[in-house]
Protein backbone atom coordinates (compact mmCIF):
# COMPACT_ATOMS: atom_id res chain seq x y z
CA UNK A 1 0.00 0.00 0.00
CA UNK A 2 1.22 3.54 -0.92
CA UNK A 3 0.28 6.31 0.70
CA UNK A 4 0.32 9.78 -1.03
CA UNK A 5 1.28 13.24 0.40
CA UNK A 6 -1.02 16.46 -0.37
CA UNK A 7 -0.29 18.85 -3.21
CA UNK A 8 0.36 21.42 -0.74
CA UNK A 9 4.39 22.23 1.22
CA UNK A 10 4.89 20.23 4.38
CA UNK A 11 6.24 21.38 7.51
CA UNK A 12 9.57 19.36 8.83
CA UNK A 13 6.61 18.47 12.06
CA UNK A 14 3.56 17.29 9.73
CA UNK A 15 6.05 14.42 8.06
CA UNK A 16 6.81 13.59 11.54
CA UNK A 17 3.41 13.52 12.52
CA UNK A 18 2.53 11.68 9.37
CA UNK A 19 5.06 9.09 9.99
CA UNK A 20 3.31 8.74 14.05
CA UNK A 21 0.02 8.18 13.25
CA UNK A 22 0.65 5.68 10.48
CA UNK A 23 2.89 4.10 12.83
CA UNK A 24 -0.16 4.16 15.60
CA UNK A 25 -2.63 3.08 13.37
CA UNK A 26 -0.72 0.15 11.15
CA UNK A 27 2.19 -0.67 13.95
CA UNK A 28 2.80 -4.02 11.97
CA UNK A 29 3.55 -3.96 8.15
CA UNK A 30 7.11 -2.23 7.73
CA UNK A 31 7.20 1.18 6.78
CA UNK A 32 9.20 3.52 4.96
CA UNK A 33 9.36 6.92 3.25
CA UNK A 34 9.06 7.90 -0.63
CA UNK A 35 9.72 10.44 -2.58
CA UNK A 36 5.94 11.07 -3.27
CA UNK A 37 4.59 9.70 0.07
CA UNK A 38 4.82 6.75 2.60
CA UNK A 39 5.09 2.71 1.27
CA UNK A 40 3.59 -0.43 3.65
CA UNK A 41 3.62 -4.06 3.07
CA UNK A 42 0.79 -5.76 2.38
CA UNK A 43 -2.81 -4.10 2.24
CA UNK A 44 -4.04 -2.90 5.85
CA UNK A 45 -7.44 -1.86 6.72
CA UNK A 46 -8.47 0.49 3.86
CA UNK A 47 -11.01 1.93 6.23
CA UNK A 48 -8.27 3.00 8.81
CA UNK A 49 -6.03 4.15 5.77
CA UNK A 50 -9.02 7.04 5.21
CA UNK A 51 -8.67 8.41 8.36
CA UNK A 52 -5.01 9.47 8.10
CA UNK A 53 -4.55 13.07 8.58
CA UNK A 54 -1.64 14.06 6.48
CA UNK A 55 -2.00 11.45 3.46
CA UNK A 56 -3.88 12.79 0.16
CA UNK A 57 -4.51 9.08 -1.49
CA UNK A 58 -4.16 5.69 -0.60
CA UNK A 59 -2.71 3.59 -3.58
CA UNK A 60 -3.99 -0.29 -2.46
CA UNK A 61 -4.87 -3.48 -4.63
CA UNK A 62 -8.02 -2.37 -5.49
CA UNK A 63 -6.92 1.16 -6.78
CA UNK A 64 -6.28 4.58 -5.78
CA UNK A 65 -8.96 6.43 -3.22
CA UNK A 66 -8.85 9.68 -1.49
CA UNK A 67 -8.76 9.79 2.05
CA UNK A 68 -11.29 11.52 4.69
CA UNK A 69 -9.35 14.69 4.84
CA UNK A 70 -8.30 15.18 1.37
CA UNK A 71 -12.78 15.14 0.57
CA UNK A 72 -13.03 17.67 3.42
CA UNK A 73 -9.97 19.97 2.40
CA UNK A 74 -11.20 20.24 -1.54
CA UNK A 75 -14.07 21.43 -0.25
CA UNK A 76 -12.55 24.08 1.33
CA UNK A 77 -10.01 25.11 -0.22
CA UNK A 78 -9.60 28.41 -2.69
CA UNK A 79 -7.36 27.80 -5.34
CA UNK A 80 -4.10 27.89 -4.65
CA UNK A 81 -2.44 24.21 -3.05
CA UNK A 82 -2.55 24.82 0.67
CA UNK A 83 -3.57 23.39 3.67
CA UNK A 84 -7.59 24.44 3.89
CA UNK A 85 -8.54 24.66 8.06
CA UNK A 86 -12.23 25.81 7.28
CA UNK A 87 -13.86 22.69 6.30
CA UNK A 88 -16.61 21.33 7.64
CA UNK A 89 -18.09 23.38 10.32
CA UNK A 90 -14.38 24.89 11.08
CA UNK A 91 -15.18 28.28 9.08
CA UNK A 92 -18.58 28.51 10.77
CA UNK A 93 -16.57 31.14 13.16
CA UNK A 94 -13.37 32.89 13.11
CA UNK A 95 -12.96 32.12 16.92
CA UNK A 96 -9.10 33.89 18.11
CA UNK A 97 -6.39 31.63 18.65
CA UNK A 98 -7.79 28.27 17.32
CA UNK A 99 -6.36 24.85 17.27
CA UNK A 100 -5.55 23.65 13.85
CA UNK A 101 -7.53 21.17 13.05
CA UNK A 102 -5.39 18.85 11.12
CA UNK A 103 -2.95 18.23 14.45
CA UNK A 104 -6.11 17.75 16.37
CA UNK A 105 -7.08 14.94 14.33
CA UNK A 106 -3.33 13.87 14.06
CA UNK A 107 -3.14 13.41 17.52
CA UNK A 108 -6.68 10.83 17.65
CA UNK A 109 -4.78 8.71 15.22
CA UNK A 110 -1.34 8.63 17.11
CA UNK A 111 -3.45 8.38 20.24
CA UNK A 112 -5.20 5.33 18.25
CA UNK A 113 -8.86 6.97 19.45
CA UNK A 114 -11.75 4.48 18.05
CA UNK A 115 -15.76 5.39 17.32
CA UNK A 116 -17.37 5.47 20.95
CA UNK A 117 -14.20 6.72 23.36
CA UNK A 118 -14.19 9.77 25.06
CA UNK A 119 -11.85 13.01 24.49
CA UNK A 120 -11.26 15.94 26.87
CA UNK A 121 -10.31 19.34 26.16
CA UNK A 122 -10.51 21.37 29.08
CA UNK A 123 -9.79 24.60 27.33
CA UNK A 124 -11.83 23.85 24.42
CA UNK A 125 -12.15 27.20 22.98
CA UNK A 126 -14.34 26.81 19.95
CA UNK A 127 -14.66 23.29 19.92
CA UNK A 128 -11.82 22.26 16.75
CA UNK A 129 -10.61 19.22 18.72
CA UNK A 130 -14.27 18.65 19.83
CA UNK A 131 -15.25 18.72 15.78
CA UNK A 132 -12.34 16.11 15.08
CA UNK A 133 -13.48 13.47 17.29
CA UNK A 134 -16.85 14.02 15.98
CA UNK A 135 -15.37 13.10 12.41
CA UNK A 136 -13.52 9.67 13.68
CA UNK A 137 -16.64 8.65 15.72
CA UNK A 138 -15.36 9.35 19.03
CA UNK A 139 -17.17 12.05 21.56
CA UNK A 140 -15.72 14.84 22.54
CA UNK A 141 -16.20 17.24 25.51
CA UNK A 142 -15.06 20.55 26.55
CA UNK A 143 -14.43 23.07 28.97
CA UNK A 144 -14.60 26.72 28.95
CA UNK A 145 -14.41 29.64 31.38
CA UNK A 146 -15.22 31.65 27.96
CA UNK A 147 -19.11 31.90 27.60
CA UNK A 148 -18.70 32.53 23.47
CA UNK A 149 -16.66 30.02 23.59
CA UNK A 150 -19.32 27.67 24.56
CA UNK A 151 -21.72 28.76 23.00
CA UNK A 152 -20.12 28.61 19.61
CA UNK A 153 -18.20 25.36 20.38
CA UNK A 154 -22.05 24.10 20.69
CA UNK A 155 -23.39 25.40 17.66
CA UNK A 156 -20.50 23.89 15.50
CA UNK A 157 -21.87 20.64 17.10
CA UNK A 158 -25.12 21.05 16.49
CA UNK A 159 -25.18 21.73 12.91
CA UNK A 160 -22.90 19.01 12.37
CA UNK A 161 -25.47 16.79 13.94
CA UNK A 162 -28.32 18.36 12.13
CA UNK A 163 -29.11 16.98 8.26
CA UNK A 164 -28.04 19.33 6.15
CA UNK A 165 -31.25 19.22 4.76
CA UNK A 166 -32.85 20.94 8.15
CA UNK A 167 -30.17 23.47 7.72
CA UNK A 168 -30.64 24.61 4.38
CA UNK A 169 -35.07 24.73 5.29
CA UNK A 170 -34.22 27.12 8.50
CA UNK A 171 -32.27 29.08 5.63
CA UNK A 172 -34.91 29.48 3.21
CA UNK A 173 -36.95 30.26 6.00
CA UNK A 174 -35.34 32.75 7.59
CA UNK A 175 -34.58 34.87 3.85
CA UNK A 176 -38.36 34.74 3.49
CA UNK A 177 -38.95 36.51 7.31
CA UNK A 178 -36.16 39.05 6.30
CA UNK A 179 -37.96 39.99 2.97
CA UNK A 180 -39.72 43.14 2.96
CA UNK A 181 -39.61 46.01 5.27
CA UNK A 182 -39.11 44.68 9.09
CA UNK A 183 -39.42 47.31 12.07
CA UNK A 184 -35.80 47.37 14.12
CA UNK A 185 -37.40 45.53 17.86
CA UNK A 186 -36.76 47.25 21.09
CA UNK A 187 -34.54 46.02 24.00
CA UNK A 188 -35.27 46.77 27.09
CA UNK A 189 -31.11 46.79 28.32
CA UNK A 190 -30.03 50.10 27.72
CA UNK A 191 -26.78 49.68 28.93
CA UNK A 192 -26.83 46.91 25.65
CA UNK A 193 -28.39 49.18 23.07
CA UNK A 194 -25.88 52.27 24.23
CA UNK A 195 -22.51 50.21 24.02
CA UNK A 196 -23.69 48.29 20.75
CA UNK A 197 -24.76 52.34 19.36
CA UNK A 198 -21.17 53.37 20.08
CA UNK A 199 -19.88 50.57 18.04
CA UNK A 200 -22.22 50.64 15.29
CA UNK A 201 -23.50 52.79 12.74
CA UNK A 202 -27.29 53.12 12.42
CA UNK A 203 -28.18 50.94 9.38
CA UNK A 204 -25.71 48.23 10.87
CA UNK A 205 -27.34 48.38 13.98
CA UNK A 206 -30.76 48.23 12.21
CA UNK A 207 -29.92 45.17 10.79
CA UNK A 208 -27.96 42.64 13.10
CA UNK A 209 -30.83 43.68 15.51
CA UNK A 210 -33.78 42.65 13.10
CA UNK A 211 -31.41 39.71 12.52
CA UNK A 212 -31.15 38.30 15.99
CA UNK A 213 -34.64 38.61 16.60
CA UNK A 214 -35.24 36.90 13.13
CA UNK A 215 -33.22 34.09 13.77
CA UNK A 216 -34.92 33.16 16.90
CA UNK A 217 -38.45 33.19 15.48
CA UNK A 218 -37.64 31.63 12.44
CA UNK A 219 -34.81 29.07 12.85
CA UNK A 220 -36.04 27.65 16.54
CA UNK A 221 -33.93 25.25 18.01
CA UNK A 222 -31.35 25.82 15.44
CA UNK A 223 -31.01 29.36 16.44
CA UNK A 224 -27.50 29.19 17.27
CA UNK A 225 -26.31 28.02 14.43
CA UNK A 226 -27.10 31.01 12.61
CA UNK A 227 -26.42 33.53 15.91
CA UNK A 228 -22.77 31.86 14.97
CA UNK A 229 -22.48 32.41 11.51
CA UNK A 230 -24.13 36.03 12.30
CA UNK A 231 -21.48 36.99 15.34
CA UNK A 232 -18.66 35.76 13.21
CA UNK A 233 -19.11 39.10 11.03
CA UNK A 234 -19.57 41.53 13.80
CA UNK A 235 -16.21 43.17 13.94
CA UNK A 236 -16.41 43.38 9.98
CA UNK A 237 -18.87 45.66 10.36
CA UNK A 238 -18.36 47.47 13.12
CA UNK A 239 -16.50 50.85 14.18
CA UNK A 240 -13.55 48.71 15.63
CA UNK A 241 -10.21 47.88 13.97
CA UNK A 242 -11.21 44.26 12.67
CA UNK A 243 -7.33 43.61 12.49
CA UNK A 244 -6.65 44.56 15.96
CA UNK A 245 -6.98 42.26 19.32
CA UNK A 246 -7.17 45.55 21.07
CA UNK A 247 -10.36 47.25 21.13
CA UNK A 248 -9.69 50.45 19.25
CA UNK A 249 -11.16 52.96 16.45
CA UNK A 250 -11.10 51.28 12.79
CA UNK A 251 -9.75 53.78 9.40
CA UNK A 252 -10.37 51.41 6.94
CA UNK A 253 -13.71 51.86 5.73
CA UNK A 254 -16.54 49.70 6.46
CA UNK A 255 -17.55 47.18 3.63
CA UNK A 256 -18.93 48.01 0.52
CA UNK A 257 -21.73 44.53 1.08
CA UNK A 258 -24.44 44.96 3.26
CA UNK A 259 -24.26 42.96 6.00
CA UNK A 260 -27.26 41.20 5.39
CA UNK A 261 -26.28 39.81 1.84
CA UNK A 262 -22.49 38.84 3.59
CA UNK A 263 -24.42 36.67 6.50
CA UNK A 264 -26.53 35.11 3.96
CA UNK A 265 -23.43 34.33 1.98
CA UNK A 266 -21.76 32.88 4.73
CA UNK A 267 -25.09 30.57 5.57
CA UNK A 268 -24.43 29.02 2.13
CA UNK A 269 -21.09 28.31 2.49
CA UNK A 270 -21.13 27.34 5.49
CA UNK A 271 -23.98 24.59 4.89
CA UNK A 272 -22.23 23.93 1.59
CA UNK A 273 -19.78 22.49 3.77
CA UNK A 274 -21.27 20.76 6.36
CA UNK A 275 -23.02 19.24 3.81
CA UNK A 276 -20.05 17.55 1.93
CA UNK A 277 -18.56 16.71 5.57
CA UNK A 278 -22.41 14.45 6.00
CA UNK A 279 -21.80 13.08 3.21
CA UNK A 280 -18.29 11.89 3.76
CA UNK A 281 -18.54 11.36 6.94
CA UNK A 282 -22.73 10.84 8.39
CA UNK A 283 -23.52 13.28 10.92
CA UNK A 284 -21.72 14.12 13.73
CA UNK A 285 -22.23 12.90 16.95
CA UNK A 286 -25.49 14.62 19.55
CA UNK A 287 -23.81 13.47 22.47
CA UNK A 288 -20.81 15.67 22.25
CA UNK A 289 -20.46 19.11 23.54
CA UNK A 290 -19.08 22.12 25.52
CA UNK A 291 -19.91 23.30 29.01
CA UNK A 292 -18.68 26.44 30.80
CA UNK A 293 -17.02 26.02 33.72
CA UNK A 294 -13.12 25.94 34.92
CA UNK A 295 -10.41 23.75 33.81
CA UNK A 296 -8.74 23.84 36.77
CA UNK A 297 -11.59 22.48 38.73
CA UNK A 298 -12.99 19.26 36.70
CA UNK A 299 -13.70 17.11 39.74
CA UNK A 300 -17.84 16.73 40.38
CA UNK A 301 -18.62 18.23 37.49
CA UNK A 302 -21.19 16.64 34.78
CA UNK A 303 -18.50 15.39 32.60
CA UNK A 304 -19.08 11.19 31.98
CA UNK A 305 -15.23 10.29 33.38
CA UNK A 306 -13.30 8.41 33.00
CA UNK A 307 -12.02 9.99 29.28
CA UNK A 308 -9.72 7.73 27.16
CA UNK A 309 -7.64 10.48 26.22
CA UNK A 310 -7.19 14.53 26.52
CA UNK A 311 -6.04 17.00 23.94
CA UNK A 312 -5.55 21.06 24.48
CA UNK A 313 -4.01 23.84 23.49
CA UNK A 314 -4.13 26.05 26.57
CA UNK A 315 -3.72 29.74 27.18
CA UNK A 316 -0.61 30.79 27.60
CA UNK A 317 1.14 33.61 30.12
CA UNK A 318 -0.06 37.27 29.60
CA UNK A 319 -1.86 36.30 26.67
CA UNK A 320 -3.53 39.23 24.19
CA UNK A 321 -7.10 40.18 25.37
CA UNK A 322 -9.16 37.85 23.13
CA UNK A 323 -12.38 38.04 25.38
CA UNK A 324 -12.22 41.80 24.97
CA UNK A 325 -11.80 41.46 21.35
CA UNK A 326 -15.26 39.42 21.24
CA UNK A 327 -16.96 41.67 23.27
CA UNK A 328 -19.20 42.86 20.66
CA UNK A 329 -20.37 39.14 20.18
CA UNK A 330 -20.94 38.54 23.80
CA UNK A 331 -22.91 41.60 24.35
CA UNK A 332 -25.00 40.78 20.83
CA UNK A 333 -25.68 37.76 21.89
CA UNK A 334 -26.77 38.77 25.38
CA UNK A 335 -23.53 36.21 27.05
CA UNK A 336 -22.74 39.18 28.96
CA UNK A 337 -23.14 42.68 30.09
CA UNK A 338 -20.76 45.39 28.32
CA UNK A 339 -19.70 45.95 32.80
CA UNK A 340 -18.65 42.25 33.04
CA UNK A 341 -16.32 42.15 30.08
CA UNK A 342 -12.96 42.96 32.16
CA UNK A 343 -14.62 40.83 34.93
CA UNK A 344 -14.57 37.62 32.56
CA UNK A 345 -11.06 38.51 31.61
CA UNK A 346 -9.53 38.60 34.59
CA UNK A 347 -11.06 35.23 35.08
CA UNK A 348 -9.07 33.56 32.53
CA UNK A 349 -6.11 31.31 32.63
CA UNK A 350 -3.26 33.33 31.19
CA UNK A 351 -4.85 36.77 31.64
CA UNK A 352 -2.90 40.21 31.94
CA UNK A 353 -5.96 41.69 33.82
CA UNK A 354 -5.90 41.91 37.54
CA UNK A 355 -7.41 44.64 39.80
CA UNK A 356 -7.36 46.13 43.62
CA UNK A 357 -6.24 44.06 45.94
CA UNK A 358 -5.26 40.95 44.39
CA UNK A 359 -1.35 42.30 42.83
CA UNK A 360 -0.60 42.54 46.27
CA UNK A 361 -1.60 38.96 47.21
CA UNK A 362 -0.16 37.67 44.58
CA UNK A 363 3.26 39.01 45.12
CA UNK A 364 2.94 37.64 49.27
CA UNK A 365 2.09 34.36 47.45
CA UNK A 366 5.13 34.71 45.28
CA UNK A 367 7.30 35.55 48.27
CA UNK A 368 6.32 32.54 50.27
CA UNK A 369 5.67 30.00 47.24
CA UNK A 370 2.18 29.98 48.53
CA UNK A 371 1.03 27.28 45.53
CA UNK A 372 4.38 24.83 45.78
CA UNK A 373 5.42 25.26 42.78
CA UNK A 374 8.45 23.76 41.98
CA UNK A 375 11.66 24.98 41.87
CA UNK A 376 12.32 26.32 38.56
CA UNK A 377 9.01 27.61 38.07
CA UNK A 378 9.09 29.97 41.29
CA UNK A 379 12.85 30.52 40.67
CA UNK A 380 11.97 31.67 37.42
CA UNK A 381 9.27 34.19 38.33
CA UNK A 382 11.53 35.73 41.27
CA UNK A 383 14.31 36.28 38.70
CA UNK A 384 11.71 37.76 36.79
CA UNK A 385 10.75 40.65 39.86
CA UNK A 386 14.06 41.18 40.65
CA UNK A 387 14.55 42.18 37.38
CA UNK A 388 11.84 44.50 37.09
CA UNK A 389 13.41 48.39 36.30
CA UNK A 390 12.35 51.44 37.89
CA UNK A 391 11.05 52.52 33.57
CA UNK A 392 9.46 49.28 33.30
CA UNK A 393 5.41 50.63 32.80
CA UNK A 394 2.63 49.30 35.05
CA UNK A 395 2.22 45.56 32.53
CA UNK A 396 5.72 44.67 32.81
CA UNK A 397 5.90 45.41 36.55
CA UNK A 398 2.99 42.82 36.45
CA UNK A 399 4.86 39.91 34.62
CA UNK A 400 6.27 38.45 37.65
CA UNK A 401 3.08 37.61 39.99
CA UNK A 402 1.19 37.49 36.34
CA UNK A 403 3.64 34.79 35.56
CA UNK A 404 3.33 32.91 39.24
CA UNK A 405 -0.51 32.86 38.89
CA UNK A 406 -0.39 31.25 35.46
CA UNK A 407 1.22 28.68 36.44
CA UNK A 408 -0.55 28.26 39.80
CA UNK A 409 -3.47 27.89 37.71
CA UNK A 410 -2.10 25.42 35.02
CA UNK A 411 -0.59 23.48 37.81
CA UNK A 412 -4.54 22.77 39.62
CA UNK A 413 -5.74 22.17 35.86
CA UNK A 414 -2.76 19.39 35.35
CA UNK A 415 -4.42 18.13 38.60
CA UNK A 416 -7.65 18.11 37.98
CA UNK A 417 -6.97 16.95 34.17
CA UNK A 418 -5.55 13.90 36.14
CA UNK A 419 -8.36 13.25 38.36
CA UNK A 420 -10.59 12.74 35.21
CA UNK A 421 -8.83 10.38 33.06
CA UNK A 422 -8.60 6.40 33.42
CA UNK A 423 -4.70 5.22 34.21
CA UNK A 424 -2.07 5.58 31.01
CA UNK A 425 -4.22 7.71 29.18
CA UNK A 426 -3.15 10.03 27.19
CA UNK A 427 -2.68 13.77 27.18
CA UNK A 428 -1.06 16.19 24.41
CA UNK A 429 -0.86 19.86 24.41
CA UNK A 430 0.53 22.43 22.43
CA UNK A 431 2.17 25.60 24.20
CA UNK A 432 3.94 28.89 22.57
CA UNK A 433 7.09 30.17 23.69
CA UNK A 434 6.74 34.04 24.35
CA UNK A 435 8.83 36.86 26.33
CA UNK A 436 9.01 39.98 28.30
CA UNK A 437 11.54 43.10 28.55
CA UNK A 438 12.11 43.87 31.95
CA UNK A 439 14.66 46.29 33.00
CA UNK A 440 15.47 46.97 29.26
CA UNK A 441 16.20 42.78 28.87
CA UNK A 442 14.41 40.34 26.96
CA UNK A 443 13.57 37.26 28.86
CA UNK A 444 11.97 34.33 27.20
CA UNK A 445 9.50 32.25 28.79
CA UNK A 446 9.98 28.55 27.49
CA UNK A 447 6.39 28.43 28.31
CA UNK A 448 5.85 24.33 26.89
CA UNK A 449 9.10 23.39 28.87
CA UNK A 450 7.40 25.05 32.86
CA UNK A 451 3.69 23.40 31.74
CA UNK A 452 5.57 19.86 31.24
CA UNK A 453 7.26 20.31 34.56
CA UNK A 454 4.37 21.61 35.98
CA UNK A 455 2.84 18.12 34.80
CA UNK A 456 5.38 15.82 35.47
CA UNK A 457 4.78 17.54 39.40
CA UNK A 458 0.92 16.55 39.69
CA UNK A 459 0.61 13.05 38.12
CA UNK A 460 1.82 12.93 34.45
CA UNK A 461 4.71 11.35 33.08
CA UNK A 462 6.01 13.42 29.92
CA UNK A 463 7.35 11.10 26.98
CA UNK A 464 8.02 13.70 24.79
CA UNK A 465 8.52 17.35 23.69
CA UNK A 466 8.05 17.77 19.75
CA UNK A 467 8.89 21.04 18.29
CA UNK A 468 6.53 22.39 16.06
CA UNK A 469 6.90 25.38 13.17
CA UNK A 470 4.58 28.28 12.71
CA UNK A 471 3.46 30.31 10.33
CA UNK A 472 5.09 33.46 9.66
CA UNK A 473 2.55 36.64 11.30
CA UNK A 474 2.27 40.05 10.52
CA UNK A 475 0.61 43.24 11.34
CA UNK A 476 -0.19 44.55 14.28
CA UNK A 477 1.04 42.06 16.92
CA UNK A 478 3.68 40.58 14.80
CA UNK A 479 6.00 41.27 17.82
CA UNK A 480 4.36 39.47 20.15
CA UNK A 481 3.10 36.73 18.13
CA UNK A 482 4.31 33.09 19.03
CA UNK A 483 7.23 32.37 17.15
CA UNK A 484 7.73 28.85 18.24
CA UNK A 485 5.49 25.50 19.66
CA UNK A 486 5.69 22.38 21.21
CA UNK A 487 3.47 19.33 21.30
CA UNK A 488 4.11 17.92 24.61
CA UNK A 489 2.68 14.30 25.33
CA UNK A 490 2.02 12.93 28.32
CA UNK A 491 0.62 9.72 29.77
CA UNK A 492 -1.05 9.59 33.26
CA UNK A 493 1.03 7.63 35.94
Amino acid sequence: MKLLWHGYRYYAYEKELALREVTALFPEPPLRETLGGLELHGDPSHDLAARLTYVAKVHHNDGISETHQSCLENTARKGKARQATRYSVHGLHEYKGKFNPQVAKALLNMFGIMPGQRVLDPFCGSGTALIECAHVGATGYGVDINPLAVFVSNAKLQALATPAGELWEAHRGLVASLSGKVASPADADDRRNRYLRSWFTFETLQAIEVLRCKIHTATGKLAPVFLTIASNLLRDYSLQDPQDLRVRRRKSPLPSTPFLASFHDACRRSITRIEAAQRLLGEGCASSRAMLGDATVLAGSDLPSPFDAAITSPPYAMALPYVDTQRLSLVWLKLGRPDDILRLEATLVGSREFHGQRRNNLRAALEVNQAELPEAEVSFCRRLADAVGNDDGFRRQAVPVLLYRYFRNMQDAFRAIRRVVREQAPFAFIAGCNHSVLGGIRYDIETPRHLANLAASNGWAIEEELPLQTYHRYGYHMNNAIARETLVVLRAS
